[in-house]
């Protein structure tokens, strides 16, 4: 839209409007009439460019802040498992806790069986040093701007008394949306002469720098440790509880409710 002068469209209207009345002074009621038409004509299409202009100028400021804020443009919403919600809070309170626009969706930890059949996975919702090993996962929703791109991620289990038994970094190539994220590394447990504090571990994820995840988890001791502490009463128990069918999930399974989810 091409710019005017608004002083002198004030001007213009201003001099007809004067000439239209003393034409009304005068007795020359046609052209009056005539010229008073002429001057609402120029007053309407004088309001109507400044209305113009003040919507194109709000649109543009609009369209600032939007550049200089591009999280805001971020309005999808993303489904967060019960796991997920907890390990987000627990990780706001670090000081590296930094998301840069990365929403977690999901946290866990997979545990690797061998059996006859093959090697199988699950999802890990109790956790012995009878397991053979385990590999921790993310499910991390990736904003659309400046992405895709690979991004640098590192995942850590520390133990109950604060020693890490397992770093992994990897690079990822980060896709807009949903992005499952499974280091090719595993932690031996079965076995393993390194991991004897027990009790409460946690699992730390950051991406390109930033915590995301901060999910704490429970290890118990092998069976041959627990009969050695409580007997043949606890052994029966622990065993009761290790054999429960409606725990396990598999890998299948997992992925499925995230595509489905």
């Amino acid at each position: 839209m091409p710019k005017t002068n608004r002083r002198g469209n004030m001007a213009w209207l201003l001099t007809m409007f004067i000439a239209f009345m003393v034409l009304l002074a005068s007795g020359e009621w046609a052209v009056a009439f005539v010229l008073g038409g002429i001057v609402t004509l120029l007053a309407t299409m004088a309001l109507a460019g400044n209305a113009a202009r003040t919507i194109q100028t709000n649109t543009r400021a609009a369209r600032r802040v939007s550049r200089a804020n591009p999280v805001s443009r971020e309005r999808r919403r993303v489904q967060m498992t019960q796991a997920a919600r907890r390990a987000s809070e627990y990780a706001s309170l670090r000081p590296d806790h930094d998301t840069s626009g990365y929403r977690l969706q999901d946290v866990g930890l997979l545990v690797e069986e061998i059996r006859k059949d093959g090697l199988e996975l699950r999802q890990a919702r109790l956790l012995s040093l009878d397991d053979n090993s385990l590999r921790p996962y993310v499910v991390i929703d990736a904003p659309t701007y400046a992405h895709p791109r690979a991004s640098l991620i590192r995942f850590q289990i520390g133990d109950a008394a604060g020693y890490s038994q397992f770093v992994c970094e990897m690079e990822h190539y980060m896709r807009p949306g949903e992005n499952l994220l499974l280091p090719g590394y595993r932690l031996p447990l079965k076995g393993n002469t390194r991991l004897t504090n027990i009790g409460k571990w946690d699992l730390q994820v950051w991406v390109d720098g930033g915590l995301v995840a901060l999910h704490t988890f429970t290890m118990s001791p092998s069976l041959e440790e627990r009969r050695r502490q409580f007997g043949l009463d606890g052994e029966a128990q622990v065993q009761v509880a290790l054999e429960d069918d409606s725990l396990p999930i598999s890998l299948e399974e997992l992925l499925s409710q995230q595509r489905t989810s």
